[in-house]
């Protein structure tokens, strides 16, 4: 029997395709509402693409547990680096204390981790890559929120998305990422028929009053803030009356026991007062003393964050060391 004489036509091109399947990142292939991509103005897409966000959180969490400080401040500490040649002065925020990662709410059922290819901003890219992207797309989804929200049903699914942004944003020392976000949720999203949950309410009015009076300089309307607060919501805090009391009064002790006391959220913001919190401490050392302690110092300028040498990088201190003593300043010899 005579074989059949076979086709010359290809039945697939699979062994012939040599391009491959571009992988996207699934947070950076969505785009901005304001540069006409509409899918996030869907109420589905908005609570998917969320999912997918919290998800990518708690995966950078998970793969940076052992160094998570540096993971967080890696993304200010790039930015310091870009937009000056000179020596970075700020201190990295060290959050290895950070409370459990308050991702969804408490009511919200768990998300998995969904394990993705080796796209840009996967999981091989730099610290501050992966924040970047993270906090990048929490920004489209705001901007969504934002653009649908006169056809949404209620605002809590526009809460909890600004809740985990500010808290995101905070520990990343991202300022244009959580103060835009903590006021439109304070003044637009919290209201009589829609409630904040109690213990967030305080939370947020807290990370408000110590952004205004520390990373701002503001302490008039810190205060302001706080009155205004208590009047309205019964709002009271002995760590934010701490706080405000001992920048006021350059009580340096005071500022370092309460830092080494909260949590990760309120230690981040701080960050913003630790340069001028140093400056203070050796200004001071140096008109009181002629010699001191180094530990005393350290303790005093740093809290003990700092060794010796980093001190005298970061503040360009002139005293000199020898052994456990710093001579500051020579007494002036007596004449006659």
């Amino acid at each position: 029997m005579a074989q059949a004489t076979p086709t010359l036509g290809r039945k697939s091109s699979a062994p012939w395709d040599r391009l491959r399947p571009v992988k996207q990142d699934p947070l950076e292939s969505m785009g901005f509402v304001s540069k006409g991509d509409n899918r996030l103005l869907d109420p589905k897409t908005q609570e998917s693409f969320y999912n997918k966000i919290v998800a990518r959180y708690m995966q950078f969490c998970t793969q940076h547990a052992k160094d998570l400080d540096s993971a967080f401040a890696s993304l200010s500490l790039e930015e310091a680096c870009s937009s000056t040649t000179a020596p970075v002065r700020n201190q990295a925020i060290r959050v290895t204390d950070l409370p459990p990662v308050r991702a969804p709410s408490p009511h919200q059922h768990d998300f998995p981790v969904h394990v993705y290819g080796q796209a840009s901003g996967g999981p091989s890219a730099s610290p501050s890559a992966e924040l970047s992207t993270i906090l990048l797309a929490l920004r489209k989804l705001r901007e969504g929120l934002l653009a649908s929200s006169a056809s949404a049903q209620n605002p809590v699914f526009s809460q909890r998305v600004h809740v985990f942004n500010i808290r995101a944003a905070i520990l990343a020392l991202h300022p244009e990422g959580y103060h835009p976000s903590l006021l439109h949720l304070l003044t637009t999203l919290h209201t009589a028929e829609h409630p904040l949950p109690r213990s967030e309410l305080i939370e947020m009015i807290t990370y408000q009053i110590l952004d205004t009076a520390i990373r701002q300089n503001d302490l008039t309307s810190a205060y302001a803030l706080r009155y205004k607060c208590q009047v309205r919501v019964g709002f009271k805090s002995r760590v934010v009356d701490s706080i405000l009391n001992s920048v006021v009064t350059g009580n340096w002790v005071t500022f370092w026991r309460v830092r080494h006391k909260v949590d990760g959220y309120v230690r981040a913001i701080l960050h913003w007062h630790l340069e001028s919190q140093r400056t203070m401490a050796l200004k001071a050392i140096g008109q009181a003393y002629y010699s001191c302690d180094v530990r005393w110092i350290l303790q005093s300028a740093t809290s003990g964050e700092m060794d010796w040498d980093e001190l005298v990088r970061a503040e360009d201190v002139g005293w000199m060391r020898n052994g456990d003593r710093v001579m500051i300043r020579k007494p002036k010899a007596k004449t006659g």
